[in-house]
């Protein structure tokens, strides 16, 4: 992909989409436009590094450091999807890690370009705030997810978000093919292998998931959020 077809999809779509054009065109001014491979750590949780990613093709999966050692991927993250922001803007290390699990095409927005933008006008803070506010809601959904008693509709809801197409983003025609492991998804849930394993046969046996070696891919996205809501 190249660097202008890249930043256009992240000037386009999600959060930089709703901000002003001339915060946009600023902010992607002196981006460094970079290829990352499967399996290398984009973003390592206890860094001080403090530039902004933006993810223009591809997933990541994302694990948090502010648990136990060892804790599993919590999420993941498709295009567009924005890592990085929290150490720039709070003053602390990441606190979380992200893997790419595909082949990836992101955007490194480096701190000094960053800078200018807050300290010049409050207007442009409110930009920033609505990108926190999106952090925000990505967790509390991890955490009322792992709220839903039954097994079934927690891994349904674990899926659709894991896939990108939790909520209003479930009416989505098209299949979406999920690279991710039966045991990621069980330790994600807090079920054992053996139950995730008989749930998502279930789910398959009825169409709304197919099952294979590299992962599963989510046909009925739909059904299953019906499925997450019928508790």
């Amino acid at each position: 992909m190249e660097r202008e077809e890249g930043l256009s999809i992240l000037a386009s779509r999600g959060w930089l989409a709703d901000t002003p054009p001339e915060f946009r065109k600023r902010f992607l001014s002196g981006a460094r436009w970079r290829s990352v491979d499967r399996g290398v750590t984009v973003t390592l949780g206890g860094e001080e590094e403090d530039d902004v990613i933006g993810l223009a093709d591809g997933t990541v999966a994302i694990s948090s450091t502010l648990g136990e050692a060892g804790t599993p991927t919590m999420h993941m993250g498709h295009s567009v999807f924005w890592m990085g922001y929290g150490p720039l803007l709070l003053g602390r290390p990441r606190d979380v890690t992200v893997v790419a699990r595909t082949h990836l095409w992101i955007a490194v927005i480096p701190k000094a370009r960053i800078l200018p933008l807050l300290d010049e006008t409050t207007r442009w803070w409110r930009c920033f705030m609505r990108l926190l506010a999106e952090y925000g809601d990505i967790s509390a959904m991890i955490a009322s997810d792992l709220l839903i008693r039954q097994s079934d509709r927690r891994l349904a809801a674990t899926i659709l978000r894991f896939a990108g197409l939790r909520g209003r983003y479930a009416d989505r025609a098209e299949q979406l093919r999920l690279e991710v492991t039966q045991s990621e998804l069980a330790e994600a849930t807090n079920l054992s292998r053996n139950a995730t394993g008989a749930i998502l046969r279930k789910l398959a046996a009825k169409g709304y998931i197919k099952t294979d070696y590299r992962g599963i891919v989510v046909c009925a996205p739909s059904s299953l959020q019906q499925l997450v809501d019928e508790g």
